[in-house]
């Protein structure tokens, strides 16, 4: 009987991950990988596969089930956290799934989001407000960050000089840091937030915990630990992602220079921009784990129970199988549906409010300068050492008015 061979990763792979699919795709698109850490995974890296792995009920999302936890032994690995922050809808299935993304896709449909838009382009202006004199900033720590983050931890309902905290509280939890690490992160997020709620329970706020605090029209309502588990699964989904965002598409700004000027010819070409940067180079890498049930055909290979299996979100948007072009930034592109924001009943309910903070972010700075520029060769740049976020470390650029 043939094994399947693991290909071990060095850790260039965070820095240039799309060279290591296009090496990977020689070989198929379904791979036995090792990481730098250790982790031992599957990895698909094509488009129609990346669906039937979002899709499949024999592939289970449950890290806190026995799937997840044999899954985890399997692939020497430690994903799962004891303190309750982790416990949220994107580590559940069907029916906990159901309900818990049912309150979420309400709270983030809700007047407290909906009506949040003219506050985002205020503090879009304010941030750019605070560059006066200067003609180069870190993009991303000075304004991506602070965009993203100042907008819905102020949903949310967290005090503007605790924003810096939860930052870097969720860029431990989603980088390669060790476990202990980790959990020291999770346990000083989990002792914030139940504050916040004892101070809504006292008096409640125009802001999403409040909302989340409330029962539904049908009388659920959610405990503390699931509001606890989905404010850290929204902020998640949020601060970096987006900020991720913002950054990739400035730096596809920088490196085609003729983007820009199309762009202020044409606003309305700024949400097409955006999707194909999601396509191109969106600010994730690869989609959070899944494990398998039962043993499963996928591709080439037999993947036995309980193993870990990564959809590679990188390669899955460059198909050559399903894109024109792959490898192509084209802001006309006619058929561009990317698998950025998942597939399926994982799909990132956030995505509509992910869309809208970075339209705001990337049309105000088209408007304020004429130029935007790299300030470092791009040689320079280096990305965060990260399986899930594929977002630079920092962007320097140049700003001309």
């Amino acid at each position: 009987m043939s094994v399947d061979p693991v290909h071990r990763l060095s850790e260039d792979f965070f820095q240039d991950p799309h060279s290591v699919y296009r090496e990977l795709n020689e070989h198929g698109q379904v791979h036995q990988v090792e990481f730098p850490s250790g982790m031992r995974a599957w990895v698909v890296t094509g488009y129609d596969l990346a669906k039937r792995v979002f899709a499949d009920p024999a592939i289970s999302k449950e890290l806190y089930g026995s799937a997840g936890e044999i899954a985890q032994a399997n692939a020497n690995t430690v994903l799962r956290l004891d303190p309750p922050v982790n416990d949220h809808m994107l580590y559940r299935d069907p029916p906990h799934h159901t309900r818990l993304r049912k309150i979420a896709m309400k709270a983030l449909s809700s007047a407290v989001v909906r009506d949040f838009t003219p506050r985002i382009e205020e503090i879009a202006e304010s941030v750019l407000d605070e560059f006066a004199g200067q003609d180069s900033v870190d993009l991303l720590t000075t304004y991506a960050y602070p965009v993203s983050g100042s907008g819905i931890c102020e949903i949310i309902g967290i005090d503007a000089a605790d924003r810096t905290k939860f930052q870097g509280w969720l860029a431990t939890q989603i980088s390669t840091a060790d476990t202990d690490v980790k959990y020291a992160a999770a346990m000083e997020f989990e002792g914030y937030v139940h504050r916040l709620f004892d101070e809504r329970r006292e008096k409640a706020g125009n802001d999403l915990i409040s909302e989340l605090m409330s029962p539904s029209a049908d009388g659920d309502r959610l405990d503390q630990d699931e509001i606890l588990a989905m404010v850290n699964a929204i902020l998640l989904g949020s601060v970096g992602t987006v900020a991720g965002l913002i950054g990739n598409a400035v730096l596809m700004m920088t490196t085609q220079p003729h983007l820009q000027d199309e762009l202020r010819g044409d606003p309305e070409l700024i949400p097409a921009f955006l999707e194909e940067t999601l396509r191109y180079e969106s600010a994730g890498n690869l989609a959070s784990p899944r494990f398998t049930t039962q043993p499963l055909e996928l591709g080439a290979h037999t993947i036995g129970s309980g193993e870990v299996v990564l959809v590679a979100a990188a390669a899955v948007n460059r198909d050559a199988q399903h894109f024109d072009r792959p490898d192509v930034m084209d802001v006309r592109r006619a058929e561009n549906r990317h698998l950025a924001f998942g597939y399926g009943i994982h799909r990132c309910p956030g995505a509509a409010l992910a869309r809208t903070e970075a339209r705001i972010a990337i049309a105000a700075l088209l408007r304020r300068y004429s130029d935007i520029s790299l300030a470092v060769d791009i040689e320079e740049l280096r990305w965060q050492e990260s399986l899930i976020a594929r977002t630079l470390l920092s962007l320097p650029v140049r700003l001309e008015k």
